[in-house]
């Protein structure tokens, strides 16, 4: 390959990146009005049930929140299991 066919396959390339991202790019953006709803806060009440499969079943929102404030999640203590090495080979 000579030096004008690389530029030209890399400029190709990009146009056809870029091209295929503004195409593409309004059916992964979010409607003003789901961007509002998803800024506001919710009651846990209106959220739908979780499946947690087929261990524990369907369980709604608030036994959820009712179980996590019941039974928190222990704080990390002491130093962390892996400590980084930087060095050589």
């Amino acid at each position: 390959m000579t030096k004008v066919q690389m530029l030209l396959f890399c400029a190709v390339c990009l146009l056809l990146s870029f091209g295929a991202g503004a195409i593409m790019y309004p059916y992964a953006t979010l409607s003003h009005k789901a961007l509002a709803a998803s800024r506001t806060p919710q009651h846990m009440e209106n959220f739908p049930d979780v499946d947690l499969g087929p261990d524990y079943g369907v369980v709604p929102v608030t036994e959820l929140v009712g179980y996590y404030i019941d039974h928190p999640p222990a704080p990390r203590t002491g130093a962390p299991r892996h400590e980084e090495q930087f060095g050589g080979c």
